[in-house]
């Protein structure tokens, strides 16, 4: 997926790696018909469709997250 898609309004691109073998990845959060779409690899079948609600939510478990860092 590539480029503006029809009624997408935002888009940020991550890169990031994969849990395990380390490989990289891409994370694409974008607004389309005002619903927030989460991407793995920029593929629908991989993806989430978000309300506000949902995605203030989940931001809010991301940080939750990095409060939470082990020691070890």
């Amino acid at each position: 997926m590539t480029g503006q898609q029809p009624g997408e309004t935002y888009r940020a691109v991550m890169h990031a790696r994969r849990p395990g073998d380390g490989e990289p990845c891409t994370l694409i959060v974008r607004r389309v018909n005002g619903r927030v779409e989460l991407l793995y690899h920029g593929v629908l079948s991989t993806g989430a469709t978000l309300s506000d609600d949902e995605a203030d939510e989940l931001a809010g478990h991301l940080v939750g997250a990095t409060r939470r860092r082990s020691s070890s």
